[in-house]
């Protein structure tokens, strides 16, 4: 069997899932081929040598940066492709991009195997009964569904997909490279080179207006007024984009500017020593399918403080509190504050008990579960019996 999986570009944490998932093919005799539409992603400027894989990796616009692709040029490379090798099941990403439903139709038209791999949740945004209705008659072009875990699960749901055609694991990340990194920069003598003093609070987003870092610099100003600067932590956001000049400007007037750090947007070794140094890991986002930078914090060993709108909290922040760490309202900057508050107050064997839960937790949603997942998903989607199968296909715009 010939599976093929299609992914806008290749990061690290896509590429440590595809090379799971290959080789839990290549134990039933299988083959995996791998696109991604262009090698580089402005959004997320990702450094990926190509090295030997165990897959066929194929990319479609080598010498082109995603966002100057337009929708025909990427409904007609997947096709165009998928026409050549003519694989047996597609993953396919979601169910809005041109090439997801390009990819789906071809299925449908040659009456193979479709595998939605899906992260989105109802809170994520505003949903209105038109778009609904939409992405309801899409997934029909779908056989089952891989997705992050329970909140996605509902969701599908909610819009017509049977629980039984539904696997979870798909929010994968290296956990072992996380860990193994965070291991060698606490044991280095030059881990802590060039970092603010530990413990500090880290965050690593992208700095867009869902991700909600003012607030969280107003939170940790609260935090620091109350505490006082020989009593309390400094803050660390890790990343960049659109919002960066009024997260600046956010800073500086918080009155604690000489507490907040700014390292950039690092590469995923660069970015294993600042977890390895800090005390705990926050996301503050307002909407967050999953939050796959918990994952790493967690496969680091960190205590996490993570919002309630992101995916992954049921699943890696989990009741009872200081179970991993804590959820909390990303509205409420007076909660925000007393969380931070909440965890410096914990002595250093609470938190570090609490970060090894944590990476305790996490090592059971790593790259080999998202290839569980997969395979699952694609054998609940061949044993199962789909009437749609003789409808005629629907066009979706």
């Amino acid at each position: 069997m010939i599976f093929a999986a299609c992914f806008t570009n290749f990061g690290p944490y896509h590429l440590a899932r595809l090379r799971a998932l290959a080789s839990r093919l290549r134990e039933r005799g299988d083959c995996l081929i791998a696109y991604e539409m262009a090698a580089t992603d402005r959004t997320y400027p990702w450094q990926r040598p190509k090295q030997a894989e165990p897959f066929d990796w194929i990319t479609f616009f080598p010498d082109r940066v995603l966002e100057t692709l337009t929708f025909p040029d990427c409904a007609t490379a997947i096709v165009r492709a998928l026409d050549r090798d003519q694989p047996d099941a597609v993953g396919i990403v979601g169910y809005a991009r041109p090439e997801s439903m390009a990819a789906a139709r071809w299925v449908r038209r040659n009456r193979q195997t479709a595998i939605l791999m899906s992260e989105s949740q109802a809170v994520d945004r505003p949903r209105t009964w038109w778009k609904e209705l939409i992405k309801r008659r899409r997934l029909r072009l779908f056989d089952a569904a891989l997705v992050g875990g329970p909140p996605h699960r509902d969701y599908l749901i909610d819009l017509g997909m049977e629980a039984d055609r539904i696997t979870l694991g798909y929010n994968a990340v290296d956990n072992a490279f996380y860990r193994n990194q965070a291991d060698f920069w606490r044991d280095h003598p030059e881990g802590r080179q060039g970092l603010p003093v530990a413990p500090f609070f880290l965050t690593v987003c992208r700095f867009a207006p869902e991700k909600n870092l003012g607030r969280l610099v107003e939170a940790f100003a609260r935090y620091r007024d109350q505490a006082g600067p020989d009593h309390s932590w400094d803050l660390v956001l890790c990343g960049d984009g659109p919002q960066a000049v009024l997260i600046d400007t956010a800073i500086k007037r918080s009155g604690h500017a000489e507490a907040i750090h700014r390292p950039g947007f690092l590469q995923a070794d660069v970015l294993s020593r600042w977890y390895a140094h800090a005390g705990a890991f926050v996301l503050p986002s307002l909407s967050e399918p999953w939050g796959l930078v918990v994952n790493e914090a967690a496969s680091a060993g960190l205590p996490l403080l993570v919002s309630n709108r992101a995916g992954c909290a049921p699943t890696l922040v989990p009741e009872p509190e200081a179970t991993t760490g804590a959820q909390f309202d990303p509205l409420d900057i007076e909660e925000m504050c007393q969380k931070l508050t909440w965890l410096t107050l914990l002595t250093e064997d609470e938190r570090r008990s609490m970060g090894g839960r944590a990476a305790e937790m996490v090592s059971s949603w790593g790259p080999d579960r998202f290839a569980q997942g997969t395979l699952e998903a694609l054998d609940l989607a061949t044993r199962s019996q789909r009437t749609s199968r003789s409808l005629p296909l629907e066009k979706v715009r």
